[in-house]
């Protein structure tokens, strides 16, 4: 959505089309913020699932009913085949610009999860990564089509620089406007508590070196990490065993998976969010979408030195970097953060919301992306 506000607020007209949402022939733009708009049925009919064909077609006759020349901005789904269905569609059948929205590297991404224990569901998890692994790996060439692509890491444009026409990299955005201010400290000593937002991916995360971490700390300290976001079963299971592994059953908290909108509330309960992932494949290429969010709330963050963090992170300026994959470095830092954090964390949150406001706020890319995707004058059509 910070894309589309960002070219909206260009004076370009913006509409989001989402199969789900296109369920019969009554459709209307319905405006979402000013010059965003969803394409929707005035009736959704839940038993007309997955109907691709339907959704191309009224999107077309929707685009074909405007006088402006189109600029389709295409958001990867979760299905793979949907994805070439579109692009070969949109872009050599009707003929439209198709831009891709690029955030992450999916091949990358199968085996994050935590293997089961028994053998032969463990096998099963292999063979079905496996499939997975050459789905994403043909779906990767599906870029040679796009006209270009907007990527959100330095990695992933190096990446792709050699197999997309154009490209451009846009970080992570945020609204700075959302911010509600920065926490006032109010560590007492008797209980520091530390948010995680995002994917509650045990591997993925890096919660093995965070809970041994606090499970020292904890001996001095009274420290409590509560965590938002998905939770699949097999990270659930990863979850509880970490827990009783470090004796964290009264410690560590899974909260839920909340609005994005009511986070920033929920990110003024705590003393500090973090962001510990290790050093993989993932974690080189993507680039946590949280950490722009994480820097508005008015409240210290803490995060590895993975991907482009420290672009935009400097060790106990605007924020606290540490190198991946190091317990004894994530237990020193935040002893240090814990021991000092009257007296430096209003400094560093507002350090973090300039940084923000200067780098990563969605206006200070309206005018490159339009640059990139359109002539300013022209009136664009967004797909997602």
């Amino acid at each position: 959505m910070k894309i589309s506000k960002s070219i909206a607020s260009g004076g370009v007209s913006v509409f989001l089309c989402s199969l789900p949402y296109l369920t019969s022939d009554d459709t209307e733009p319905v405006e979402l913020f000013p010059g965003i708009s969803i394409l929707r049925s005035k009736t959704i009919k839940c038993n007309n699932r997955h109907n691709i064909i339907s959704f191309l077609k009224k999107t077309s006759s929707f685009i074909e009913s405007r006088e402006s020349e189109p600029v389709i901005y295409l958001y990867p789904t979760s299905f793979v085949f949907y994805d070439l269905v579109y692009t070969l569609y949109l872009q050599l059948v009707k003929g439209y610009r198709l831009y891709c929205d690029l955030n992450e590297l999916r091949s990358t991404n199968v085996f994050s999860a935590t293997p089961p224990l028994s053998i032969p569901a463990r096998v099963l998890y292999y063979l079905k990564g496996s499939a997975r692994y050459f789905m994403y790996k043909l779906n990767e060439l599906q870029v040679y089509l796009y006209t270009g692509a907007v990527v959100i890491s330095t990695n992933l444009e190096k990446y792709y620089s050699k197999k997309v026409r154009r490209l451009i990299r846009i970080p992570i955005l945020c609204d700075v406007e959302a911010s509600k201010g920065i926490k006032k400290p109010d560590y007492d000593g008797q209980v520091f508590r530390i948010c995680f937002s995002g994917m509650v991916s045990c591997r993925k995360e890096g919660f093995d070196l965070l809970f041994e971490a606090l499970s020292l700390i904890n001996r001095t300290r009274k420290v409590e990490l509560y965590l938002y976001g998905p939770l699949s079963n097999e990270d659930e299971d990863s979850l509880n065993n970490l827990k009783k592994k470090f004796l964290l059953d009264n410690r560590v908290y899974y909260v839920g998976n909340l609005d994005p909108d009511d986070l920033q509330d929920e990110f003024s309960k705590y003393h500090l969010l973090i962001l510990p992932r290790p050093l993989n494949p993932q974690t080189r290429y993507g680039f946590s979408t949280k950490l722009s969010d994480y820097l508005i709330s008015g409240v210290p963050v803490l995060v590895t030195d993975v991907s482009d963090n420290s672009i935009y992170i400097r060790d106990g300026i605007n924020g606290y970097l540490i190198p991946p994959g190091s317990m004894s470095a994530l237990e020193a830092k935040l002893m240090e953060i814990i021991d000092n954090y009257n007296q430096s964390s209003i400094l560093i949150a507002r350090n973090a919301l300039e940084t923000a406001a200067r780098e990563l706020d969605y206006r200070n890319y309206t005018d490159k992306l339009i640059d990139f995707l359109f002539k300013p004058t022209g009136t664009a059509y967004k797909l997602i």
